[in-house]
């Protein structure tokens, strides 16, 4: 991301955002995207395996997996309000030894971030205007699983993220989203050494886990 985005990042998913997202975290659990993401880590031997939560939100994945008996988790996140909410349930879960948190772009991090067993990416590559630095670096850290949630790219997707362009530019918002190709996404995670194990659809949402294979 570049600065202005990342400022514009900051007024979007900002403390109100964030107060929303916790409550209805709290009220019915994670959101059906997640579930399906969790469902099909579930299904793989994932105790003691260490976990990195790119954009993170309020943690929902990695209080989750720590539920399920993940070693550690880290969160990288380029909203300050959403790693406030995500330390509030650490603190509660007691899980502050096995939690790490990172402020800011993960693009401007990955050289000094290590390789964990389990990435997750949820609802983050429609973030980025550059989708291929995110993932070439993204899954350069997974020893394990890859596994994110990204808006289907077909017609009616594209034209809600033309909605959303013109709301945030009447919000004087920098802040962009983007709807990119999943056959170029798939096909550049399986040239990283993956294999797609899952895939489901909550719509307008994809959700997508890969194994590695080598």
């Amino acid at each position: 991301m570049t600065c202005v985005h990342c400022c514009g990042a900051e007024n979007l998913f900002n403390q109100k955002q964030a107060n929303k997202d916790l409550k209805k975290y709290r009220k019915k659990g994670p959101n059906k995207t997640t579930k399906k993401l969790l469902a099909a880590l579930f299904n793989e031997e994932i105790n003691n395996l260490s976990h990195l939560d790119i954009g993170g939100g309020i943690g929902a994945i990695q209080h989750e997996l720590l539920k399920k008996g993940i070693s550690k988790t880290t969160d990288i996140d380029a909203s300050t309000a959403y790693i406030e909410k995500a330390k509030e349930l650490m603190q509660q879960n007691g899980t502050t030894q096995q939690m790490e948190f990172i402020f800011g772009d993960f693009i401007d991090f990955h050289q000094h971030i290590d390789k964990h067993d389990i990435v997750t990416l949820e609802r983050v590559v429609c973030c980025y205007p550059h989708v291929t630095d995110l993932i070439n670096n993204s899954t350069s850290k997974a020893n394990k699983y890859y596994a994110l949630v990204y808006p289907m790219d077909g017609f009616l997707s594209k034209s809600v993220n033309k909605l959303a362009h013109l709301y945030l530019k009447l919000k004087k918002n920098p802040f962009r989203t983007y709807v990119h190709s999943e056959k170029m996404m798939h096909e550049l995670i399986c040239k990283n050494g993956f294999e797609n194990i899952y895939y489901g659809n909550v719509f307008p949402w994809k959700i997508a886990v890969y194994k590695r294979v080598n």
